[in-house]
C-alpha cells in the first residue's frame, strides 16, 4: 500500500509539472505600479491610445506599502491615474497621474511608482525595480 501511494505521489508530481500546474504566474507586464508611499490608494488606471483599464483590490481596501499591480498596456504614450476610490471608468480628480511618452526598451518594463512628496502624492517611472520597496 506504501508502495502504492508513494508513486501515486510521484506520478501526480510529474503530471503537475507536465502540465504547467506547478508554474508559478508566468504572465508578462509591460508596466508595473509599485506602491511605496503612506497614500491611500485604491484604483490604478492606465490609458493609451487603443485600449484602457484599470484594477483595484476585490475588496476596495487601499494598496499597502510594497503592493504593486501588472499591466499590459497598449501603444504609447500611456498615462497612470491613481485614486483614492474604487473608479469604473477614467474620470477627473485623480490623486496623482503620469504619462509615458514611449514603450521601454526591448526585453524590459516599466516600473511606476507612487511617493509621498512634500506636494502630495508623486509617480516617476523607470525600468528598475525602485530601491528600498
Amino acid at each position: 500500500m506504501k508502495r502504492f501511494l508513494t508513486l501515486m505521489l510521484i506520478l501526480s508530481a510529474i503530471f503537475c509539472a507536465l502540465s504547467g500546474c506547478g508554474r508559478g504566474n508566468d504572465i508578462e507586464a509591460d508596466l508595473v505600479f509599485v506602491n511605496d508611499s503612506d497614500a491611500v490608494i485604491v484604483t490604478v488606471a492606465v490609458d493609451s491610445q487603443d485600449q484602457n483599464g484599470g484594477t483595484q483590490n476585490a475588496d476596495s481596501s487601499p494598496l499597502r506599502r510594497g503592493e504593486s499591480f501588472g499591466f499590459e498596456t497598449g501603444e504609447y504614450p500611456v498615462t497612470v491615474y491613481v485614486y483614492d476610490r474604487p473608479v469604473y471608468d477614467i474620470v477627473g480628480g485623480a490623486l496623482a497621474q503620469l504619462t509615458i511618452d514611449e514603450a521601454p526598451p526591448e526585453g524590459e518594463r516599466w516600473y511606476v511608482t507612487a511617493r509621498d512628496g512634500a506636494e502630495g502624492l508623486t509617480l516617476a517611472a523607470d525600468t528598475c525595480w525602485p530601491e528600498g520597496v
